[in-house]
């Protein structure tokens, strides 16, 4: 059953159903309470300055915080439930983009007196569901106020990785590689997606990658981030997956359905190269064999610097017209 707008809504108008009605130590106790099994007690979880933990064994270990802000990330079309999920899954997401597992989280509150409680409680309810779902255990955090009309939440979470996998490792004439469909995210998927934790894993695991990321803000922008010093990325449009959103998007706006996938961001894809000198096809059979559900698509390689463009066209070199994605700080 759908919930109402009112029942979405993250404020409370009236002030009667709002935060502000508790004192902080009611607040954590709530929180806890919300959380259930996935909140340990202390001194694993919630109740001291510091929640002790067993450091990983064998591997790495790694690292990552994301953040989700009402008006940024996620807006009353939201579900309370799934903007919670978000948060936990764009953290699970960098982790899988590592080749890793994901460890204990902590989690930072920040938001203003009127936000509402049942709100709230909701949105916890995506959390524990998600930190259930992957094996998260949220061990602790803090809560800080700010101004009336605003809601950020930040999580911090730890994981270990074998081999983590990197982004500055491609080498000239690597392969590029990219999981899943692009582009048209805002119609759903920025929200309702699959971290691609036990891909990533298994990218770690061959010996043939060389570099990997996850994809959230966009393939064109991402794509940098990767390149090996002196390359161009010669990408073959044809060979872009393009999601169904991306194409009814643009078949309504009028706009080309391969910008959407180039730079619409929010995909939430892993975006990985392997050698120069690979079996591609070897490769991709195994490939279907491991995740027969997910398409992988060899979308291009690098190659030495044509004219000083990052992002060409395979076909004829020229550059690409969508070198752009989401730029988190310029002003509109």
């Amino acid at each position: 059953m759908q919930s109402s707008k009112t029942e979405r809504n993250l404020f409370s108008p009236d002030g009667h159903h709002a935060i502000a009605r508790w004192h902080e130590v009611e607040l954590i106790r709530k929180i806890r309470e919300w959380l259930g099994p996935v909140s340990p007690a202390s001194p694993e979880g919630m109740g001291d300055d510091c929640a002790v933990l067993e450091p990983p064994t064998g591997g790495k270990q790694i690292l990552t915080t994301d953040s989700l802000s009402y008006r940024q990330h996620f807006d009353n079309s939201v579900t309370p439930e799934n903007a919670g999920a978000k948060l936990i899954k764009r953290n699970l997401s960098d982790i899988a983009a590592m080749g890793g597992t994901p460890g204990p989280a902590v989690l930072a509150l920040m938001m203003g007196p009127d936000v509402s409680i049942r709100w709230l409680e909701r949105f916890f309810t995506g959390i524990r569901t998600s930190c259930q779902q992957y094996g998260v255990p949220l061990v602790g955090g803090d809560v800080s106020r700010l101004e009336p009309g605003n809601f950020s939440a930040i999580l911090t979470l730890s994981g270990s990785a074998h081999t983590p996998q990197l982004r500055q490792t491609a080498r000239p004439g690597d392969h590029i590689y990219v999981t899943g469909t692009l582009g048209g995210s805002i119609s759903k998927k920025h929200f309702a997606f699959e971290p691609r934790l036990k891909e990533g894993c298994w990218i770690a695991i061959q010996p043939e990658p060389t570099a990997m990321m996850d994809l959230s803000d966009g393939l064109s922008k991402d794509l940098y981030a990767l390149l090996p010093q002196d390359c161009s990325a010669a990408i073959d449009q044809n060979c872009i997956p393009i999601s169904e959103d991306a194409e009814k998007i643009g078949q309504d706006s009028g706009c080309d359905p391969l910008e959407h996938a180039f730079c619409d961001g929010e995909d939430y894809e892993l975006l990985f190269t392997i050698k120069a000198k690979s079996n591609c096809n070897a490769f991709e059979k195994r490939w279907a064999t491991a995740f027969p559900r997910l398409p992988l698509s060899r979308i291009g390689r690098f190659i030495p610097t044509v004219g000083k463009i990052a992002l060409i066209d395979a076909a004829t070199n020229e550059a690409l017209p969508w070198a752009y994605g989401f730029k988190h700080l310029k002003s509109k």
